[in-house]
């Protein structure tokens, strides 16, 4: 059993979150648990370890272009092991299929997700 399988929620740093998603915490928590929950299940679902699952998550927020997504992502697979060469690697799988621009906006957005999680 992965160690991350136990979890009953997510850990979220709710400083790292814009205002209005914290707000949004606060008026509305039963919804933020569930959808925390569902996250964790929709993680003990397959074989994916937690970096792996966040590389996908990070790619998958970038391919969106969402940004604050992608950054919450980025700073969750450096805090579970992924290195900075494996999050930009990661991000580099957007350009063969979305092009240049979102790709080089991925990887605006990992330099400064990046910065930050190492203040």
């Amino acid at each position: 059993m992965k160690a991350w399988q136990n979890l009953r929620t997510q850990e979220v740093n709710v400083r790292e979150l814009p205002p209005s998603l914290r707000d949004f915490i606060r008026r509305y928590p039963r919804i933020w648990t569930s959808h925390e929950r569902l996250g964790v299940e929709c993680m003990r679902a397959g074989p994916l370890n937690e970096k792996e699952i966040q590389l996908v998550k990070l790619a998958i927020a970038g391919s969106l272009m969402l940004e604050t997504s992608f950054k919450t992502h980025v700073r969750k697979a450096l805090r579970v092991g992924a290195t900075r060469a494996e999050v930009e690697h990661a991000a580099l799988q957007m350009l063969p299929i979305l092009g240049l621009a979102r790709t080089m906006m991925a990887m605006k957005w990992t330099q400064e997700a990046s910065r930050a999680k190492r203040k």
